[in-house]
C-alpha cells in the first residue's frame, strides 16, 4: 500500500464541494466523530444561497461560490466531492491538482478513462484518494469478511443480489447529461460486493435491461461468470422496490444480507445474529442508514494519520476495476456515453 509522511494525531480539516442532500447527511454524520480529528472549515457550491444555508446549519465558517476557491484554500486538507455524477471527475481533478486529498462520492468517474486519470494523478502527486464506497467501511463488512475467511460458508459458488428503489422521478435519473442511471447509482454497489466476496474480476458478463426515453438506463439484469464454477446474478430497477438484499450461497449454507449496501445486521444463523447501532445525528438524515457515512469519514482520518495514500478496504485498483465493469454493463445496455 502506498505511503506518505505520517501525520499522527493531526486534525483533518475538511472542505465540502457540493450542497445536495447527501452533503447534509455527510456533515450530520461527521458531527458524531471526535472534533479533535475532524473539522469542516469550508463549503462550496454553485448555488450560494444553498451553500450559506448549509454553512449556517452546520457551523461552517467559510462559504464559497464555485469550486476554485476551495481548491486554493490553504486551510483545507481534504475535500469531500459530492456534486452530480457527471461533475465528479472535473471537481476531484481540480482538488488533486491543487494538492488536496480527496474523498469522492461514487462513481469517482463516469468511465474507466476518467477513473484511471484520477488515480494516476493522485499517485503522481502522492495524495490520498478514496472513492466513497461507504459499504466497505461498515462493521458488518468486516464481520462478513472474517466469517467467509474462516470457512463459515465453505466454498461460495453463487451470489444473488437485488436492488430496486423508486427513483425514476429524480431529475438526475431522468437526464442523461446529469450522469444518472441504474448502473452508476445502484449497480456499482452490487459489483463492489461481488468483488468483496470473490476477490477477482469476472470472466464474462451478460446484461440486459431498459433505457428511458432520454437514453438513461433504468433497469438491468445481469448474469456473471467467474472461474472455478462461481456465478452471480444481479438485478436493479429504478421503477420498482425490490428485495434489496444479497444472498451468498456456499457449500456450508446460505447467508442473507439485508440492505447489503449499508448493513447493520449480520444474520449468520438463528443463533448467530450480530447487530450494530449507528451513531445518532443532531439532525434528521435524508437517506437510509446515512449515519454510517461516519465509517468512511473515519477511514480517511485513519489512513491519512498512518501515512496511507489508499484505503486497504477500498483501494484504487478496485475503483479502476469497478469502472471497467460499469463501462461493460452500460455498453451492453446501450447507454451512449461521451466520456468513454
Amino acid at each position: 500500500m502506498p505511503e506518505q509522511t505520517k501525520i499522527m494525531g493531526k486534525q483533518l480539516k475538511w472542505g465540502i464541494a457540493g450542497v445536495g442532500m447527501i452533503t447534509h447527511d455527510f456533515l450530520t454524520a461527521m458531527a458524531s466523530l471526535p472534533a479533535q480529528q475532524h473539522k469542516v472549515v469550508a463549503i462550496a457550491g454553485k448555488d450560494l444561497d444553498r451553500v450559506h444555508r448549509l454553512a449556517t446549519l452546520h457551523n461552517i465558517d467559510t462559504a464559497y461560490e464555485g469550486y476554485e476557491s476551495i481548491a486554493a484554500d490553504s486551510d483545507v486538507d481534504i475535500v469531500f466531492v459530492s456534486v452530480l455524477n457527471l461533475q465528479h471527475f472535473d471537481v476531484a481533478k481540480l482538488m488533486l491538482e491543487n494538492g488536496k486529498h480527496v474523498l469522492c462520492e461514487k462513481p469517482m468517474g463516469m468511465s474507466y478513462k476518467q477513473t484511471k486519470c484520477l488515480v494516476d494523478l493522485a499517485r503522481e502527486k502522492k495524495l490520498f484518494l478514496l472513492e466513497g464506497m461507504w459499504s466497505r467501511f461498515f462493521p458488518a463488512y468486516d464481520a462478513l469478511d472474517k466469517h467467509i475467511a474462516s470457512g463459515g460458508l465453505g466454498d461460495i459458488y453463487h451470489i444473488n443480489i437485488q436492488f430496486g428503489v423508486e427513483i425514476n422521478d429524480i431529475e438526475r435519473n431522468l437526464m442523461k447529461d446529469l450522469g444518472g442511471g441504474v448502473v452508476l447509482d445502484l449497480g456499482i454497489y452490487m459489483l463492489q460486493l461481488l468483488q468483496f466476496v470473490y476477490k477477482e474480476p469476472p470472466a464474462d458478463i451478460m446484461c440486459t435491461g431498459h433505457l428511458s426515453k432520454t437514453g438513461v438506463d433504468e433497469s438491468m439484469s445481469c448474469a456473471i461468470k467467474y472461474k472455478d464454477g462461481k456465478t452471480a446474478t444481479i438485478a436493479a430497477h429504478t421503477r420498482a422496490t425490490m428485495a434489496n438484499r444479497a444472498e451468498l450461497t456456499g457449500t456450508k449454507g446460505t447467508l442473507l444480507l439485508d440492505y447489503f449496501w449499508c448493513p447493520t445486521v449480520l444474520h449468520i444463523s438463528a443463533a448467530n445474529i450480530t447487530e450494530w447501532t449507528l451513531p445518532k445525528g443532531k439532525y434528521k438524515f435524508h437517506f437510509h442508514n446515512s449515519a454510517g457515512l461516519s465509517y468512511e469519514i473515519q477511514e480517511c482520518w485513519d489512513c491519512i494519520s498512518q501515512g496511507l495514500l489508499e484505503s486497504p478496504k477500498m483501494n484504487l485498483d478496485e475503483s479502476i476495476l469497478l469502472s471497467k465493469l460499469s463501462d461493460t454493463m452500460r455498453t451492453q445496455l446501450g447507454v451512449l456515453d461521451n466520456a468513454l
